[in-house]
Order: C-alpha cells, then structure tokens, then sequence
C-alpha cells in the first residue's frame, strides 16, 4: 500500500500547476456542490463569528473558504515529492533575518501557528530557511500506513517531528540551544483539558494553554507565523514578534497569541479552516 502510495504522490508532483488546480477546481464542485462537506457546520460557525454580516456577505465567504479548502487539499499532495526549490517559490518566508539572528542566541523560541492557508506547506518550508533546529508537535494518526507517509513527508528537509505526548520533555530539554518549537493551537481542546476560556470571533472559546506553561517552563519567546496567499498556488509566511511580561497572570500570555489569530481571520475569513467544530465545548456549570 505505501508503495503504490508512493508511486502515485510522485507521478501528482509532475503535474503542472494548471492540472493540479483544474483538479481542486472539479474537488470544490464534489465537495461543495455535490457533497456539501461539512455545510451546516461553516454556516453555523460564520454566522457566529461575523454576527454583523448579512447573508450574502457570509455566503460570499463560505464559497471563498471551499474554494481555498481544496486548494489546499491538492497542494498536500506536494508534500511528498516537492523540492527545495519548489518549496519556497510557493511559501517565500518574508523575513529570514529572524532565523539568521535567532541560530546566534542558543535561545528557544515558541512559534504558535494556525489552520490558516496552507498549514502544511508552512510547516514543511520552515526547515529548508532554518539554520536552527525544529521541533513541531503532531498528532499520530490511527492509520499506520497513512501515519508513517505524513511523517516521512512532513520531516523530508530535517524537522524533527514529535508526538503531542513527548512534546513539552522535547521542548525542555532543549530550551537552552537554538530551537523554534512550532505549535497550532488553534483547534478545540479535548473535553478533559477546558483549563482556560477567552473571547474570541465573538464567543466564548476553549483554548489550549500548554502553549503558555512552555514558555514559562522553558521561557521561551514567543512568536506567531503569519501564511498570507499572494496568488493562487503562491504565499507568502511572515515571523511576527508577540511581546509579553514575565509578570502576568495564568491566560496572559495565551490571550495575546489568540488576539493575534483573531485579527488575521478578521482580514481575510475565507483563509481559515471553518469546516471544524471549534466551539463544541463550553464552560462547565
């Protein structure tokens, strides 16, 4: 099975930009249109987010989100076969001096990331514009095969791709040598881990704190990556500095990188990825 995995990720790779969109464009039409993939789930999660919108302006973002969706579904399947060179003419990291100045600190660093454009491509372009090491936590997959295909992809340039389990003992231990340890914390929380709520998109919202007890544990800095589209099949990432004080209370620090994320979706909404049921928790009573 991996072999013929294999095999069909290496012949998608050889496929020209306009086919490979051609196909995202036929997948929006089958997920969209025909299959409405999550449907109700978006409408739901926009109409609550934007409450001041009316109904074309949603309806706008939702086709636009699909739209991009797709896109990004196709773009994955680079993943595997992408070169170095290929990989940073569709993700250009927009200021590399950050990394240049970082190898000479022997200081860690937090990158909180999110499900914004095209997440994977983020992650696997970082490493090929580091002279620092990378640490970026993951989810292991239930499907051996699957599981085992996305981490040989995702550490194809020299991440260090680390379980979610092992990930904060990775992160301690090497808070003293120059590491950037790449997180999104944008997705729900587990029902067992609700330690902290904030507003954010006009609702009360579950967000994971571990970023922050990382920061304090092996203090970190903390920095967000910003992945904006500059055309179809083209973006740009930027590295933005997110300042705090030692002295703050539980939920500071955790706050200002949501804030953050927040006015990105602001900017460009159709960028996030909507078809997830971010607010399926709420508050204990």
């Amino acid at each position: 099975m991996i072999n013929l995995l294999n095999i069909f990720l290496t012949l998608f790779g050889k496929l020209p930009n306009k086919i490979i969109y051609l196909l995202s464009d036929i997948l929006f039409f089958i997920t969209y249109k025909l299959w409405k993939y999550r449907v109700k789930i978006v409408r739901v999660n926009l109409k609550n987010s934007f409450p001041n919108l009316g109904y074309n302006k949603l309806k706008s973002i939702e086709v636009a989100f699909y739209k991009n969706f797709c896109d990004v579904i196709v773009e994955n399947l680079l993943l595997h076969s992408i070169s170095k060179a290929e990989l940073q003419d569709k993700m250009k990291l927009v200021n590399p001096n950050f990394f240049e100045d970082l190898h000479f600190k022997n200081k860690g660093v937090l990158l909180v990331g999110a499900h914004y454009n095209n997440w994977e491509l983020m992650a696997l372009s970082l490493s090929t514009y580091l002279n620092s090491n990378l640490y970026t936590v993951y989810k292991p997959l239930s499907n051996k095969f699957v599981n085992k295909l996305m981490k040989d992809s995702r550490q194809r340039f020299g991440a260090n791709i680390i379980p979610m389990d092992s990930f904060a003992k990775s992160v301690i231990k090497n808070k003293n040598q120059s590491s950037v340890n790449l997180m999104l914390a944008d997705q729900s929380p587990h029902k067992s881990k609700l330690d902290f709520f904030c507003n954010f998109l006009n609702q009360d919202t579950p967000v994971y704190i571990g970023p922050e007890k990382l920061i304090k544990a092996a203090e970190l800095e903390l920095y967000f990556i910003e992945v904006h589209r500059v055309k179809r099949g083209n973006y740009e990432m930027k590295v933005v500095p997110l300042s705090y004080t030692t002295l703050t209370k539980s939920g500071d620090i955790t706050e200002i990188h949501v804030k953050h994320l927040e006015k990105l979706i602001q900017t460009c909404p159709q960028n996030w990825l909507w078809t997830h049921r971010r607010w399926k928790h709420s508050r204990k009573k």
